[in-house]
């Protein structure tokens, strides 16, 4: 009987105990996602800070327009430069010291931004060095999701990689917003580079707690055999070259950069294609909020419905679909005046199937290249989107002829370009891609595979020391009476 006691004694303890550790997994895991979102977040701010108030931007620093969008352009071509190195650092050194490296350079941006704001004379060339710098971090942040998601089971990985994904696009979102709030005329721009600075700082705050303080739990079962799949990942550049000859891999880099150069392309030049036709600034700048409001929208549902069916294909193939079929009706539709409402619901439509696809395809990268890891194979597939971010702007430029007619036109400086035969080719190319990746892609679930079978024994072993157990149990019982005798 006081074995018996004794018995039920430790097996309480060990579930308290272990009841603990799950507390601290899932409070390290989320507490990782919410420090990856609130990086995003910030440091698209410091991204769009300048474009969402061009016009006293020019008059602050003294500098034409051109010179405001070269403090936009610098990130995705810092995302170009930096990109590898980048993915090999968060590869080599663990997603939550890459964070806090992205983090250091991001606030540092910021605060150089500031700084270049309260001089007596604001130095429009500190400004610059403070966007190259915030730009370096991007990479650290968009190249993490499918990482962080890596900590989760595999029932909340597209849950966790949507939050971190789509925090980024949230951030563009809330700076278009709040800028042109903050921002009455050109003596605010000091204000407004304070707030995104603090809000960097800040940022950096969560990260330094992050990586001192919320690692993995040691001896949690099942955080073990989530992440176990990641000891046996192939070395930087046996990984980079496993992507490159993957087929799979391949359909996808091609179908995340060109769903992510179209993205970039028509959220620069919307207010330019829309005001030849009629439609105001004001028009424009709503399209762009819904866009990107639609598509968070769209990848929170399409992440849970991902998590709860796992059926990561078929959603990926659909959403990339109906996002070409969609920006197909946008470029049939902006040649037509006064179709506002035909308009604002074909860019929402392009949003919510856009988004939607993006999270999945991060997802379907880390299975298709296993055990390739996550943050290489999330670099890649970014780095694929910010070249053809370059590409199609500076295609669509090219594209763009002068309008045959002005009586319609909004737009501000003449003479307007007319840049629907550029959104009929982006359309076009968006067609033939989804043509192609709906017939040809398909790929094993490899990770998901891997951790199976290492679940499944990992199960075997503890079934057998269990038999062990109770068979020695048996033995004890079984010779009681004769020594007693």
């Amino acid at each position: 009987m006081e074995s018996n006691s004794g018995t039920v004694y430790l097996v309480h303890s060990s579930n308290d105990s272990n009841d603990t550790a799950t507390i601290r997994t899932l409070f390290n895991r989320w507490f990782l996602v919410l420090t990856l979102g609130l990086l995003n977040v910030s440091n698209a701010a410091l991204w769009i800070t300048y474009s969402a108030i061009a016009d006293y931007t020019q008059l602050f620093y003294n500098v034409t327009a051109d010179g405001v969008n070269w403090l936009a352009l610098v990130y995705p071509l810092a995302s170009l430069v930096f990109g590898l190195p980048t993915a090999y650092c968060l590869d080599r050194l663990g997603v939550r010291t890459g964070l806090l490296i992205g983090a250091i350079f991001s606030a540092s941006g910021g605060a150089m931004r500031y700084a270049s704001a309260i001089l007596a004379q604001p130095s429009f060339s500190l400004a610059l060095a403070g966007q190259i710098t915030a730009a370096i971090a991007q990479p650290f942040f968009m190249f993490s999701p499918t990482a962080v998601a890596s900590e989760f089971p595999v029932s909340q990985r597209a849950t966790a990689n949507t939050l971190g994904s789509m925090s980024n696009p949230l951030g563009i979102l809330l700076t278009n917003i709040l800028s042109p709030l903050l921002v009455k005329s050109k003596t605010d721009l000091p204000l407004v580079s304070l707030v995104y600075f603090m809000a960097a700082a800040a940022a950096l705050l969560f990260s330094v707690v992050t990586s001192i303080f919320t690692r993995q739990a040691p001896g949690v079962a099942e955080s073990e055999l989530h992440q176990s799949a990641a000891a046996q990942h192939l070395t930087f550049w046996l990984s980079i070259r496993a992507c490159l000859t993957n087929r799979a891999f391949g359909l996808l880099l091609l179908a995340v950069g060109a769903g992510m150069g179209l993205f970039t392309a028509l959220s620069a030049l919307l207010e330019q294609i829309l005001c030849p036709y009629g439609y105001s600034d004001q028009f424009a700048g709503i399209c762009g909020a819904v866009l990107i409001g639609a598509g968070l929208v769209g990848a929170g549902v399409a992440g849970a419905v991902a998590d709860y069916t796992k059926r990561f294909i078929t959603l990926s193939k659909v959403s990339f679909s109906l996002a070409a079929a969609t920006s197909a009706a946008f470029a049939a539709l902006i040649g037509r005046p006064n179709s506002h409402a035909a308009v604002v619901s074909s860019i929402a439509a392009f949003g919510a199937f856009g988004f939607a696809f993006y999270p999945i395809a991060l997802e379907l990268g880390v299975e298709a290249t296993h055990p390739v890891g996550e943050a290489v194979s999330t670099g890649l597939l970014v780095l694929a989107g910010q070249l053809a971010s370059v590409v199609l702007m500076v295609a669509g430029q090219v594209l763009a002829t002068p309008t045959a007619t002005t009586a319609l036109t909004a737009c501000a400086v003449p003479p307007p370009m007319d840049y629907s035969l550029a959104c009929l080719v982006f359309a076009g190319m968006a067609a033939v891609l989804a043509i192609l990746y709906t017939l040809m892609f398909n790929t094993d679930y490899k990770r998901q595979e891997a951790e199976k079978r290492q679940l499944d024994a990992a199960k075997a072993a503890a079934d057998s020391i269990s038999e062990a157990a109770a068979s020695i149990g048996h033995a004890q019982v079984g010779s009681g009476p004769d020594e007693q005798a």
